[in-house]
């Protein structure tokens, strides 16, 4: 009897990240390569990059005889028809079994082991998605000019707001007066109005004030709103289950890296059971393939 390997693939806009997985789908190895976004690569280059990464997992596939099946979680897909088919198109060239997803897809089948249940990603953007059976739901996701509540970038935003007020007598100074202008490397918290910084730069703002959480009210009150936004579209995606039962929910993204707003989330959602994400996106894309 063949043993079948698996390549899951985690494909985002600036890097694809690829995994070979034994019969038993336990990790063998891993590759990461450029991105194979039809927005961002050729379509011949596209291919040559999947043709490149399969040649250097299989060559560690000891069978002569063997199965092999893809999975694919990749960034835009199911944006259109015409996109999907280009994205098929592609694997068809290199693949003869596999199936594709979306990057956020896979990420919740590997969060939530395959189970039903929430996915909350809180990174620099911010979105959340359920699964309940063969159905799937999402919440927030809308960009950081209308949305991406509860984000990093969020966070950020409200701690440049904030320093903002404290700078011209809005609001008391706090810790904040200081952090901007420090984490910015300028000389006053009215330059950070005219500067213009990348959406990652201030999403990084977040992870530094956590470190005042517990020393600054103000920074609390900002990682205390976070946490109820993200807690707004947990209980959204809810609403999605049936009535007493009992949700599982992960999550991914570098909000969540705050005790703060972990305690916090607990606290506010008692009735939810939180888990760490059981598995990575590349292994959810090869676990309903």
């Amino acid at each position: 009897m063949k043993n079948t390997y698996y390549i899951g693939i985690d494909g985002g806009g600036t890097k694809t990240n690829f995994i070979l997985f034994d019969n038993d789908k336990n990790s063998i190895t891993s590759v990461l390569m450029p991105t194979i976004h039809p927005a961002q690569t050729s379509f011949k280059e596209a291919v040559s990059i999947l043709t490149a990464a399969k040649e250097k997992l299989i060559i560690n596939i000891k069978d002569c005889n063997y199965n092999l099946k893809v999975g694919a979680g990749l960034g835009g897909y199911g944006i259109n028809t015409d996109y999907r088919k280009k994205l098929e198109d592609e694997f068809s060239m290199v693949f003869d079994d596999f199936k594709l997803y979306s990057d956020a897809y896979i990420a919740m089948v590997g969060a939530l082991g395959g189970d039903d249940g929430i996915l909350i990603i809180a990174g620099t953007g911010s979105i959340g998605f359920a699964k309940i059976g063969n159905n799937t739901y999402r919440c927030g996701g809308f960009g950081y000019r209308y949305g991406d509540e509860g984000s990093a970038y969020s966070i950020g935003r409200d701690i440049i707001s904030t320093a903002l007020k404290e700078a011209d007598g809005r609001n008391k100074k706090s810790k904040i007066s200081d952090l901007v202008p420090e984490y910015f490397n300028m000389n006053s918290v009215n330059d950070i109005a005219t500067g213009d910084f990348t959406r990652e730069h201030i999403a990084g703002l977040a992870a530094e004030a956590s470190k005042y959480i517990y020393s600054s009210e103000s920074i609390k009150n900002i990682f205390e709103r976070a946490a109820r936004e993200i807690t707004l579209h947990i209980r959204a995606l809810s609403t999605k289950f049936e009535k007493n039962k009992r949700i599982k929910l992960s999550y991914i993204g570098g909000v969540f890296k705050s005790d703060y707003i972990m305690e916090r989330i607990k606290e506010m959602n008692p009735d939810i059971d939180i888990v760490a994400p059981l598995f990575p996106p590349e292994k959810g894309s090869i676990l309903q393939v």
